[in-house]
């Protein structure tokens, strides 16, 4: 039993480096399909083919033959490889992926398994995440998994060359607080996350970076991981995310726009290698979240309009139709048109046509997207039409507005 435990810690111990090298979801199992060891930095969403690992257990059970590298492809082009070895007469199958080959089209996906709004979004999303490898990344990272049992023997220690100290070197000794001003340190610091909270619900993007900014150590927790800066960067940022995401709900910004945002920013939180990414990321997080609490808070509108604004943010690109909007709200279709208008100046219809050409303009801005595609992916079927409606609004075709924002 105790040679099995310090065989399957080599094993987990490899399949970390593998991942560190790879950057890929990783996973390792066991005859018997049980996972002895996974990191997944990529959660596949339950409308496309391969979530809930059903792609990692497809190739698992094809692998036929122990020592031979397999690449498995999916219908919506996730690549995968697996290798399976003998280790102590037990059978291990480690696999890595999902990566793109090439930049997938959200467009053609979304339209062939005719996504609903909130699925292509997060597709979009999730297509960002995964990593586009050329052949020789690709060949590259198999070579590796094919010297797994190598890696996984060969544990060598580096031999470590230090550099001679100047003389007179002064080591710099930490200061040790009292318990009376780390108690001062604590409040001062709960003082100033409440200012600051107050502060993203105003949309106060001037006042919410002067109290917390990436160079202000009142929030550096620096005490924590004294020797790892990257690590403590980390960590700050993962609890400012979570302050900026509460604080937007607090001022009743859609919820799906929070989730997106959010998820957004953890994933750039993770993948941030470097101190100065993740300083100026810190910034850009306080901006972006003041940014869409300015352009989305629900906090002036009774309960009422702010539900049915959450429902016409979650769905702008599909039909909206009023009688069933109204019953899943409790109440009549004349009540609910005629408060959404009292209270936005805007009817359902404008309202939602208003989201559609703000998410056009984005796209047209930051995309490379046809026109037929962006009419599409906001839920108009003709692309005529959307370049009427969209004139209309702008004073502009899509092409010219693309022209100018690249200008």
């Amino acid at each position: 039993m105790e040679e099995r435990h310090l065989e399957q810690s080599k094993i987990v111990s490899t399949a970390m480096k593998i991942q560190h090298i790879t950057n890929l979801n990783t996973y390792v199992l066991n005859r018997n399909r049980e996972l002895v060891y996974h990191y997944e930095m990529i959660i596949i969403p339950a409308f496309m083919p391969g979530s809930r690992r059903r792609d990692v257990l497809f190739l698992y059970d094809t692998i036929e033959q122990r020592g031979q590298l397999y690449s498995y492809i999916n219908e919506w082009d996730l690549h995968y490889f697996g290798y399976s070895f003998f280790e102590r007469d037990e059978v291990y199958t480690i696999i890595i992926g999902p990566y793109f080959d090439k930049t997938p089209n959200l467009f053609l996906l979304s339209k062939e398994y005719r996504l609903s709004g909130t699925q292509r979004e997060d597709l979009r999303l999730i297509a960002v995440k995964i990593d586009v490898l050329t052949v020789d990344e690709a060949s590259s990272y198999g070579s590796v998994l094919q010297q797994f049992i190598n890696m996984m023997e060969q544990e060598l220690a580096p031999v470590v060359i230090f550099s001679k100290k100047s003389s007179g070197s002064v080591l710099n000794q930490e200061d040790h607080l009292n318990v009376d001003e780390e108690a001062e340190i604590v409040k001062l610091r709960y003082k100033t996350e409440k200012n600051f909270m107050h502060a993203v619900e105003c949309g106060d993007k001037k006042t919410a970076l002067a109290l917390i900014n990436s160079q202000n150590m009142l929030f550096s927790f620096s005490e924590r991981f004294p020797n790892q800066p990257l690590q403590r960067l980390k960590n700050v940022a993962i609890i400012l995310n979570t302050l900026l995401r509460m604080a937007a709900r607090n001022s009743h910004v859609p919820a799906i726009m929070i989730h997106r945002i959010s998820e957004k920013f953890a994933y750039d939180i993770v993948k941030a290698n470097q101190v100065e990414t993740l300083q100026q990321l810190e910034d850009r997080m306080i901006e972006e979240y003041c940014d869409l609490v300015i352009s989305n808070s629900l906090s002036k509108y009774t309960y009422m309009t702010q539900q049915v604004i959450e429902y016409i943010h979650s769905f702008y690109n599909q039909p909206i139709i009023k009688e069933e909007l109204a019953a899943k709200l409790s109440i009549h279709p004349s009540h609910l048109s005629r408060k959404f208008k009292e209270e936005t100046k805007m009817t359902l219809t404008a309202y939602q046509q208003m989201l559609r050409i703000n998410q056009a303009k984005h796209l047209l801005k930051t995309e490379n997207l046809t026109v037929e595609e962006i009419a599409w992916t906001i839920g108009y079927e003709d692309p005529s039409y959307f370049a009427r409606v969209f004139k209309k609004e702008t004073g502009r075709s899509p092409s010219q507005y693309r022209d100018e924002a690249v200008e």
